[in-house]
C-alpha cells in the first residue's frame, strides 16, 4: 500500500511507502541512533567499580552474572534491526529523489518537509532574488569594515577592556556568495 506525497509545486506527486512515509513524517530533525562503542566502555567500568566494592567471596558470580547480562545487552543492540531498517528506507528515499532529480526541502512556513525538483526549486529561489533585488556581492566588505570599527574602538580606552578586545575579529570561512538587498 502506497501514500501519496504532494511536492511543493502541485505537479510532481511522487509516491510512498507507508514505510518511508512515516520516516518522512519524523522530519529533518529527526536522527537515527546507533549505540557508540563509548557507551558499551562506560557500562562496563561502571559494573567494574560497583564488582570490585563486593566481598571478594561473592564478586566471581558477580562477575559472570555482569558478563552475561553485558553479553545479551550487547547483541540486542548491536542487531537493531529498527536502526538497519530505518538506514534501508532512507537509502531508498535518497536514491528515488535523486533518480527523479528532487530535491528534500524544508517549506516556506512551519515545520513541514516538501519534496520539489531540483530546477523548480532553484527557479523559484532565483525569483525570489529578483523579486527582492538582491544582488551578488563582487568583494566581501565584512572583513574591511570590522577593521574600520575594530581601529574606532581601540581608540576608546575608557569604554573597553583593551587586553580582552585585542583577540576580537571575525572568523574566515569559506561561505556562498554575500547577497544585498538593494
Amino acid at each position: 500500500m502506497t501514500t501519496s506525497v504532494s511536492s511543493h509545486c502541485q505537479s510532481n506527486q511522487h509516491k510512498f511507502t507507508n514505510e518511508e512515509q512515516a520516516i518522512l513524517d519524523l522530519g529533518l530533525q529527526y536522527s537515527l541512533q546507533k549505540s557508540s562503542a563509548a557507551s558499551w566502555t562506560t557500562v562496563a567500568l561502571e559494573m567494574e567499580r560497583a564488582i570490585k566494592l563486593l566481598d571478594k567471596k561473592i564478586q566471581n558470580s558477580f562477575w559472570m552474572m555482569a558478563a552475561k547480562q553485558l553479553k545479551q545487552l550487547y547483541n540486542a543492540n548491536h542487531n537493531n534491526t529498527i536502526y538497519r531498517r530505518q538506514l534501508h528506507v532512507l537509502k531508498q528515499i535518497r536514491q528515488n529523489i535523486m533518480q527523479e532529480n528532487a530535491t528534500i526541502a524544508r517549506a516556506d512556513k512551519g515545520k513541514t518537509t516538501v519534496i520539489i525538483y531540483t530546477q523548480d526549486y532553484t527557479d523559484k529561489v532565483h525569483a525570489f532574488l529578483s523579486e527582492n533585488n538582491f544582488w551578488t556581492l563582487t568583494n566581501n566588505h565584512i572583513h574591511k569594515d570590522h577593521k574600520t570599527i575594530h581601529k574606532r574602538l581601540l581608540k576608546c580606552n575608557k569604554i573597553i577592556d583593551q587586553k580582552n578586545f585585542l583577540n576580537t575579529s571575525p572568523k574566515r570561512t569559506h561561505t556562498c556568495p554575500h547577497l544585498m538587498p538593494c
